[in-house]
């Protein structure tokens, strides 16, 4: 953890305490010129510090930081922690773990703030300092293929419990990754796998988890579109969240019947029996290949593969059923 994160965090246990550079140097064994670095960037991220000549600093209210210490005595599945607090992307660094760093144990990757995080597809995935939940789990699956193709669906299923248990709130799912609060986007799921060619086997899983916790002014781009968790029934950290989302993961991952979770994601769906249009995200084009836009069509059901099953509702294949995968088209309502 970072000079600043570690001075947040001792900050956020004293508030009622002035401390002196010199106690904040000792305790993070830094120098006093250092922890006055670390202050300052603190201050300039909007966190409110009081000074006081010749007494020390004292942080003027809690505020919403992500420990080790919590994660480590709140996980039900024990996991290697890495807080950071700025990364250009968690997804990226758990690339950059060996498959023999994650035989034993899971790593579970938080950065407070990404400047490079990425969704599905490539896309950009907004991800400010302090007021989101950017999070990657790496792992080495003790389960066979079948499971395996099922980790986002599993992750969305899990990501729902997660904000339920701790906000209050019942989220809905937009196939296949993304988690919705009314209509609009509060989480997005990205899954990569590393295989073995020798074996065949998967060697590691990288599920990279996006939440828009609390309020923060959006682009132009994504503020129509996206949401963060508004009005939650119960208080909540993000260290809670963290937690609750790593802990429903590996529940729902031992679950023998993946027929339940499919259920489950079924019953979460805000989607099915709608009205959508299907985009070709590799080709650029619509499934109707006569179609220079997406092409409209009805969800109809979610299959036992976690893929979409859809009805055209135009062009050559009017009234043609199709069951569409993950990572071919993406889609909307109209």
């Amino acid at each position: 953890m970072s000079t600043k994160l570690t001075l947040l965090e001792v900050l956020n246990q004293n508030t009622n305490t002035y401390l002196s550079g010199q106690q904040l140097a000792d305790q993070l064994g830094v120098s006093r010129n250092a922890v006055w670095k670390a202050m300052k960037k603190l201050q300039d991220q909007g966190f409110t510090i009081e000074s006081k000549a010749g007494t020390g600093y004292r942080l003027m209210e809690q505020s919403d930081i992500i420990t080790k210490d919590y994660l480590a005595e709140n996980l039900t599945v024990p996991c290697r922690i890495q807080i950071h607090d700025v990364l250009d992307s968690t997804n990226r660094l758990a690339r950059e773990l060996e498959p023999s760093d994650v035989a034993d144990k899971p790593h579970l990757i938080i950065a407070n703030e990404q400047t490079k995080g990425r969704g599905r597809l490539g896309r950009s995935f907004w991800s400010p300092p302090s007021t989101g939940l950017y999070m990657t789990l790496a792992f080495r699956p003790n389960f066979g293929l079948d499971k395996a193709m099922l980790i986002t669906t599993i992750a969305a299923v899990a990501v729902c419990r997660a904000m339920d248990q701790v906000t209050g709130l019942r989220p809905k799912i937009k196939w296949v990754n993304d988690i919705y609060l009314g209509d609009k986007k509060v989480c997005g799921i990205m899954t990569e796998a590393q295989s073995n060619f020798e074996t065949g086997n998967i060697d590691k899983i990288i599920l990279g988890i996006g939440v828009n916790c609390f309020e923060a002014t959006m682009p132009e781009d994504i503020a129509e579109t996206a949401t963060y968790i508004a009005n939650p029934k119960k208080e909540f950290t993000r260290a809670e969240l963290a937690a609750a989302i790593v802990n429903q993961f590996f529940a729902c991952i031992a679950e023998p019947d993946t027929g339940k979770l499919i259920r489950e994601y079924k019953n979460r769906s805000f989607i099915l029996g709608e009205q959508i249009i299907i985009y070709n995200t590799i080709t650029g084009q619509s499934p109707d290949r006569n179609t220079s836009g997406g092409i409209k069509a009805r969800a109809i059901d979610i299959d036992s593969n976690g893929g979409l099953v859809v009805e055209y509702m135009e062009g050559r294949r009017m009234r043609e059923m199709e069951t569409i995968t993950t990572g071919e088209v993406s889609i909307r309502k109209w």
